[in-house]
């Protein structure tokens, strides 16, 4: 094989990328990975990891405010920067080393398609051949027409990670899941928080439920939450002190003052500039178009990650890397299954879900059954001060099938990855129920909430 000829070219470095890069080379597929920012992708620089952290660290904060800790929450917020660079640059070495280890070959450069097999890397100025390409290039922040990103005032979520100073004010315009957790962060720091979130209830697509117990539950924390209210740019004003964003509601039009906004309306597909008219790849909706086996409209082209569309996780993207570089290699992998893909929300309390909602299943035709649990008769719950929130179990009536879990409260995180084991296994709710959990432990709520369903728990 030529020096610029190889089995398989990954365009995008993030966790998508990376995973199928590593599982190609595992394979014995002679491998390019070609990144043109840095390794990681936005889960490592821009999403997952720095918010995560910077999120953890504020919840301590808060806590050590109990314990009359005097620190302020600009200093707090100088210090969180520090603590997520370091755990940024931790994760950075780490999967540099992996990559060293499996010996990936790696590219600094902005790959594009000439040809079903071929890349051009500008940057290096030159055009490899390759059997197949897999294209990960993940996905950016949505712009707010009318109301567009200065990096100062108005921001976008990549914005607010690196902001010096606290805001005074922030307004949150989208109640999805990026501007929840970013609505809980400002919160635990003492900030000033108004979402404005134009669906009737925040988390439109989680459980009813579980969104409007999260609603309360950020409302009691001080903020303000405005539903089914839609931001009016161009009737917006901005000055040296702020924003005063105009807000259409049923209720009527109202302006909100602020420090900073923050536009968190979703993500799209970063599918700029890589060629895909010029060799037939179809994007729809702002995401390239896959089939099952997540291969494009050009049968030697795939697309996986945020660029393939949502959910927009970082697990499920690296799930698609190894089943898609499984399908290349010949073998026959089971489409991934996006309901099964379990969803966090790391706000406090946190939301965690998998399968189906309780009006996701009715409009299916099930003869839906629901039973909670709630954290309040939780023993763990009561030891770290955190009773709020529930699990909710959703199931046939007729059969005992299960059919989704959710959940709300405090690190529920940890609990979801057993409810999607159970949905995957296709175990019965009496089978589930025998399942002992250690006491006492969060994850007791999950094991508590399954017998309510299987008609075996005291708590009935």
């Amino acid at each position: 094989m030529a020096e610029d000829e190889y089995d398989l070219v990954v365009v995008g470095g993030g966790i998508a990328g990376y995973t199928a890069a590593i599982y190609a080379t595992r394979k014995g597929l002679r491998t390019l990975l070609v990144e043109q920012d840095q390794l990681g992708g936005v889960c490592l620089h821009r999403g997952c990891i720095p918010t995560k952290s910077l999120l953890e660290g504020a919840y301590s904060f808060l806590r050590a405010q109990t314990w009359s800790a005097t620190l302020s929450s600009q200093e707090v917020w100088r210090r969180l920067h520090q603590r997520k660079a370091e755990v940024v640059a931790q994760g950075y070495d780490s999967l540099v080393r992996l990559l060293r280890r499996h010996r990936i070959q790696v590219e600094k450069g902005r790959g594009s398609l000439v040809a079903p097999g071929r890349v051009a890397i500008p940057d290096l100025g030159k055009v490899v051949e390759t059997r197949w390409t897999i294209l990960a290039t993940g996905s950016s922040p949505i712009p707010l027409k009318g109301l567009p990103w200065d990096g100062s005032r108005i921001l976008s979520s990549d914005h607010l990670l690196e902001l010096d100073e606290l805001p005074q004010h922030l307004i949150v315009v989208g109640g999805g899941v990026v501007g929840v957790e970013f609505a809980s962060l400002l919160l635990d720091l003492g900030v000033q928080v108004t979402i404005v979130e134009i669906m009737p209830r925040l988390m439109s697509q989680e459980d009813r439920e579980i969104s409007q117990a999260l609603e309360k539950a950020l409302s009691s924390r001080g903020a303000s939450v405005l539903t089914g209210a839609r931001p009016i740019p161009e009737a917006s004003h901005m000055s040296r002190d702020g924003v005063e964003l105009a807000v259409a509601r049923e209720e009527g039009p109202c302006r909100i003052r602020g420090t900073h906004v923050l536009v968190a309306v979703g993500r799209t597909g970063n599918v700029q500039g890589l060629g895909l008219e010029d060799v037939g790849v179809a994007v729809k909706g702002g995401f390239i178009q896959v089939g099952g086996n997540l291969r494009t409209t050009q049968e030697v082209i795939y697309a996986i990650g945020d660029v393939a569309g949502g959910p927009l996780l970082a697990h499920k993207a690296a799930q698609e890397g190894r089943l898609a570089v499984e399908d290349l290699c010949g073998g026959s992998p089971c489409p991934l299954d996006r309901t099964l893909v379990p969803r966090v929300a790391y706000c406090r309390p946190q939301v965690a879900a998998v399968g189906l909602t309780e009006e996701e299943a009715t409009a299916l035709g099930f003869k839906v059954r629901a039973r909670r649990f709630s954290f309040r008769y939780n023993s763990m719950a009561h030891i770290v001060g955190e009773t709020e929130g529930f699990v909710k179990v959703v199931y046939d009536q007729e059969t005992g099938r299960l059919l989704g879990v959710h959940a709300l409260g405090h690190h529920v995180e940890e609990l979801i990855g057993e409810a999607a084991l159970a949905l995957k296994a296709g175990v019965s709710l009496r089978e589930w129920a025998d399942v002992l959990h250690p006491h006492p432990s969060i994850v007791e709520a999950l094991g508590e909430a399954v017998r309510m369903g299987a008609g075996t728990s005291i708590y009935l």
